[in-house]
């Protein structure tokens, strides 16, 4: 459990470091995002929408179906092509929710070593 805890502190430095400069989409890219998940970290949930998330992302596809909501979910292989942080909170931010605005009403997401929630 500490080693989770560690982790996510770590991984909120390390995602808004390499989401500032990440431009490419390069198989290092991926490489880059694969290091920092701590999958035994992971919940039976989260840990389905990792491997859904990876797969999308590995057939260079945009979107994947959340399998609880059903709602589709834009995946970090769109967000590259993109290329900057949108704003709207994305799950699968690579550039550590660089755009969003601040908004005391509503809490911060957590990166949980795959993706923020």
């Amino acid at each position: 459990m500490l080693m989770c805890v560690l982790s996510r502190l770590f991984i909120d430095a390390w995602v808004y470091i390499v989401g500032r400069v990440l431009t490419s989409l390069s198989r290092s890219t991926w490489q880059a995002w694969e290091s920092i998940t701590v999958v035994p970290c992971l919940t039976k949930d989260r840990l389905s929408i990792y491997s859904l998330h990876r797969q999308a992302c590995l057939n260079h596809q945009s979107f994947y179906t959340d399998p609880a909501t059903k709602l589709q979910v834009l995946t970090r292989y769109a967000h590259l092509q993109r290329g900057k942080c949108c704003g709207n909170r994305c799950r699968h931010c690579p550039y550590g929710h660089i755009n969003v605005e601040i908004n005391l009403n509503q809490p911060r997401k957590i990166f949980n070593t795959s993706y923020y929630e």
